[in-house]
């Protein structure tokens, strides 16, 4: 009992924690917003409730330094609402300044690691841009002057650093530290926002442990496999005794709890869904402010992030997506004045959205700038022994697949944003972890298109079956493109490596036995199925024995029994009783590349 009061504080600074980065997440948007619109009264008032929320529950809880930097700031807010201030881009780089302490701030309390950021600058430079308020708000130019003076004797940086500055501490609150996060509660949409909703609307919702959504998935994948399993032994049945009144009516329950089954599942699989727009939120600000860094115009439109998806998979997202933009940022969108030489509008233009394609989410990446040239890319790429004077000459789409290369970058220059050539390769592994796909599209002198797709969610998944030597494999559905059944006389070897021409497409294949290195007889059959795959910006065609059909499997641990066998994902139980081995997309395709070398 003694512990119980304690335990309701933490769950009221849980729930503060959750609010708050909420709150701080949708003022980065609301910033950049201002920025365009910097007369918008309405907005600013939304942004002023926000700060003013913040503060009222961080003082109630007892963290007296996130109320001085909020207070500081609505403070200037409140200048900007009541016209003696404006919004420009000065004033909101300082207003995102403090956003950034804020959210430093709400870790120190999440991860209970005591005062490692510096409240001091921050308060210094609110406290000065308060003071010139009133002489840049006159349009005095040397009131501008004197604020840009005063700001720049301001030492300190908002990185953190270590307590012991000669700032008088505040007490630290009367609450212990609170555990991280990480399986904390899910916050439903709509919940949490500072100022938002009604009583009634709030009551609608409901904070879920994700531990607790997993335990219940589990039960589902398990129901999945047995219904799998009925419906098999029922078609068995249905042979023996067809015509049999009983045997049908038990046809039709067995039809009816498979559709229960399917619902159920669906509804699961909805409770673990969050939107795309947790990730995408962070981006106006992030394109502002790198923009502003790199002297050029540029404009973000976003569509789609109401497209739900799976929240294992949206954690894999987020990196890549940072170094695209970044890239566009950097290499796409050209400087104004370049921009204005050729035609174009003064601000550049990236689009991010995402929407469903069948069983996958797509994400599109795209940008108005001087696109990918080919060209230089396959000077590059020969400069570093990617491709051999021997080669056959690849066409200008597969030639762009070299940027995803460790270490490949096309700058001339290595700025603080790009050139490394490490961020396309991070897009490509966190990509690849999770099975998903990489299409680029580029044009010189238009633009270039990046299409991520992923796939739904990564516990219940569709694979194709097929077999080798009698033995049955599942190959993930959201990795297979199509299929194909091609006489012996369609495939050609250069260089030792079966190559299958694909719509004037040269796709290389590799034998799935060889792959698995399981000892099968030459068969003398005309024709071979293939199976095309692709992982991240790879391609490759499998050849199997045979296509068995498509199936609604939960991917099991293997354990330790196949460490050693990196093809192998995990397991199944298919709807005849059996085990079979589902196989790794991205493993087998770099199986392949170690076979052909």
């Amino acid at each position: 009992m003694p512990d119980q009061p304690i335990d309701e504080m933490q769950e009221l600074i849980q729930d503060f924690i959750v609010e708050t980065e909420e709150i701080l997440e949708g003022l980065d948007q609301c910033f950049v917003k201002l920025e365009e619109a910097p007369g918008d009264l309405e907005l600013i008032n939304e942004i002023f409730r926000a700060a003013h929320s913040i503060k009222g529950s961080a003082g109630f809880l007892g963290f007296t330094r996130l109320v001085e930097v909020a207070h500081q700031s609505e403070n200037v807010l409140n200048k900007l609402r009541q016209k003696e201030m404006q919004a420009d881009p000065e004033t909101i780089d300082i207003i995102l300044e403090s956003v950034d302490v804020l959210k430093g701030l709400i870790k120190e309390v999440k991860d209970g690691s005591g005062e490692c950021v510096d409240i001091g600058p921050i308060k210094r430079k609110l406290a000065l841009l308060l003071e010139y308020a009133g002489e840049s708000n006159a349009g005095d130019t040397k009131g501008h002057e004197n604020v840009a003076a005063a700001l720049n004797q301001v030492q300190g940086s908002l990185r953190p650093e270590v307590a012991g500055s000669n700032e008088q501490k505040s007490p630290p609150p009367l609450i212990p530290p609170v555990p991280p996060l990480e399986k904390g509660g899910i916050l439903q949409e709509g919940e949490g926002k500072g100022g938002g909703g009604s009583e009634q609307e709030k009551d609608q919702t409901l904070r879920i442990d994700t531990d607790r959504l997993d335990q219940v998935m589990d039960l589902v994948g398990e129901l999945v496999l047995s219904r799998n399993r009925l419906g098999k032994i029922l078609s068995d049945i249905e042979e023996l005794y067809d015509g049999d009144e009983k045997i049908k009516t038990l046809l039709e329950t067995a039809s009816n709890l498979n559709l229960i089954t399917t619902d159920l599942q669906l509804a699961v699989m909805k409770m673990r869904m969050v939107p795309v727009r947790k990730v995408f939120n962070k981006f106006p600000r992030m394109v502002r402010d790198m923009a502003r860094r790199a002297d050029k115009k540029i404009n973000l439109e976003m569509y789609g992030e109401a497209t739900e998806i799976d929240k294992s998979v949206i954690e894999e997202l987020s990196d890549p997506l940072v170094h695209l933009i970044r890239n566009s940022i950097d290499h796409g969108i050209e400087p104004p004045a370049e921009r204005v030489k050729y035609g174009k509008p003064e601000y550049g233009t990236i689009r991010l959205g995402a929407f469903q394609e069948g069983n996958a989410i797509a994400i599109q990446i795209e940008d108005d700038g001087k696109g990918i040239d080919p060209a230089v890319v396959e000077r590059k790429a020969r400069e570093k022994g990617l491709i051999r004077p021997q080669d056959i000459k690849l066409a200008p789409k597969e030639v762009i697949k070299f940027i995803f290369e460790p270490g490949f970058s096309t700058a001339e220059k290595v700025t603080d944003i790009s050139g490394r050539g490490v961020g396309m390769d991070v897009v490509k592994t966190n990509i690849s972890r999770i099975n998903g796909i990489i299409d680029v599209n580029s044009e010189v002198g238009k633009g270039t298109q990046i299409i991520l797709k992923i796939p739904l969610t990564l516990a219940i998944i569709q694979v194709l079956m097929v077999k080798i030597d009698d033995e049955i494999y599942a190959l993930p559905l959201s990795s297979v493109l199509e299929t194909f059944r091609v006489s012996r006389g369609s495939i050609k070897s250069v260089d030792g490596q079966d190559i299958l021409n694909v719509r004037d497409r040269l796709i290389p294949l590799v034998k799935l036995s060889n792959v698995l290195d399981i000892h099968t007889e030459e068969t003398t059959k005309e024709w071979v199925y293939v199976v095309l795959m692709a992982i991240a910006e790879k391609r490759v065609g499998i050849i199997v024995d045979e296509l068995c059909h498509q199936e609604e499997v939960v991917i099991k641990s293997v354990g330790t029994y196949f460490t050693d066998i990196k093809e192998v994902s995990g397991a199944t139980i298919t709807g005849d009783g059996k085990v079979g081995l589902i196989l790794d997309p991205g493993a087998l395709i770099s199986r392949h590349k170690d076979l052909t070398t």
